[in-house]
């Protein structure tokens, strides 16, 4: 048994190094690296089945759970009950004669056949309903909210057809809502999930290659809470070098509080100092790349869509910029350092970046910075 321990022991060394040189190396890219917890109330908590969808899902999990947990006893309490019962020495095994053999034993291999099958179906049907509990495009409910759910490497982009917005990293939802989203990439496939919410679904590029995802929003677990509450997401299939980093945030309000958010989020920048002014200035040159509505960027943007064929700005709409908790596709938090670090060299904080240093001044960093940072924060 020696052998066997010190060799479980050296494995345990080596995942114990490889994680942790795993989370240093997160680490010196994210401020919120994800981190090993016993607790079932975390962030990517799969369980919570907080929809309608999330708890179909764990409905099928709990039926597979069972079946090879039977499966399990089946197998295991007779082969220990065997091992025990019928254990010999190397001398006597010697001296025993064959077991009797049962190939060709019809319907002894016809019973070992049938149960997998009939194991199998009692998981198949219930997955069955679960899937086509999805309506097809056609098939979505009256009174639906449906939002445009578009991956980029390496952050997501959000639009509401009928509101006119087009947000990113933070996807804002009305409680008790149904939802219908529409999922596309534009570049290679991503993967659209919010652990708390349900199951995962790809987002794929090119078109007619769109997916779709139909769920209820939850209720809201503390409505005297003022702005929303939050529920990590995250891209679920490796599309390249910041795949870990491509985060966003869901944000569930009171309707009411949804209707505020909707109603103000195209009110124009409010700058009411030097620096956000000369901060406006700066921006002139990131409207090639990014909108802000009520601006000269957004003139642009639709100058661009007018094209033959439509041309869409490679980085994020910036319209509420002020008004998100985070940056960076979830992985920092909007402070001024953080912005400053993020703007003056975006690959240092997210590899492979499609931004890429811009040469700026330090003041011009700290103007732009004053500008997108309070000027687009919105109040609803």
């Amino acid at each position: 048994m020696k052998p066997i321990s010190k060799a479980i022991s050296r494995a345990s060394c080596l995942l114990s190094a490889s994680m942790f040189s795993l989370y240093s190396l997160a680490g010196s890219f994210d401020e919120h690296p994800y981190e090993l917890s016993a607790s079932f109330k975390t962030p990517m908590d799969t369980l919570a089945g907080l929809t309608d969808w999330g708890q179909g899902i764990n409905y099928v999990y709990a039926i597979t759970t069972i079946i090879v947990g039977i499966v399990f006893l089946a197998v295991s309490i007779p082969l220990i009950y065997a091992i025990r019962r019928f254990r010999v020495s190397d001398e006597e095994f010697a001296t025993l004669p064959l077991p009797k053999q049962v190939h060709g034993n019809v319907i002894l291999e016809f019973t070992w056949t049938i149960i997998p099958v009939i194991l199998l179906l009692f998981i198949a049907v219930p997955t069955w309903q679960i899937i086509f509990r999805q309506p097809e495009k056609h098939q979505i409910p009256p009174g639906s909210m449906r939002i445009e759910v578009i991956g980029h490497q390496w952050w997501w982009e959000f639009r509401y057809p009928s509101l006119g917005i087009t947000t990113a990293n933070e996807l804002h939802l009305p409680e008790k809502t149904p939802v219908y989203f529409e999922l596309s990439s534009v570049d290679v496939i991503h993967s659209f999930w919010i652990p708390q919410f349900g199951g995962k679904l790809d987002v794929m590029p090119g078109k007619g290659a769109e997916n779709y995802l139909f769920l209820t929003t939850p209720s809201l677990q503390h409505p005297e809470q003022n702005g929303g509450e939050y529920y990590q997401g995250q891209c679920a299939e490796l599309c390249g070098l910041s795949h870990a980093l491509m985060r966003f945030e869901a944000v569930v309000h009171e309707k009411a509080e949804f209707e505020r958010w909707a109603a103000v989020f195209h009110n124009p920048p409010v700058v009411q100092t030097a620096l956000e002014k000369k901060g406006e200035l700066v921006f002139m040159q990131c409207m090639s790349c990014h909108t802000i509505s009520k601006t000269p960027s957004e003139d642009i943007e639709k100058q661009m869509l007018a094209m033959d064929p439509p041309v869409h700005k490679a980085g994020p709409n910036l319209t509420d910029f002020g008004s998100r908790r985070m940056l960076a596709a979830g992985t920092r938090t909007n402070t001024a350092q953080n912005f400053h670090d993020w703007v003056d060299n975006p690959p240092s904080i997210k590899p492979g970046s499609r931004m890429v240093p811009l040469g700026l001044s330090k003041a011009d960093i700290e103007a732009v910075a004053a500008y997108l940072r309070y000027s687009t924060a919105k109040t609803y």
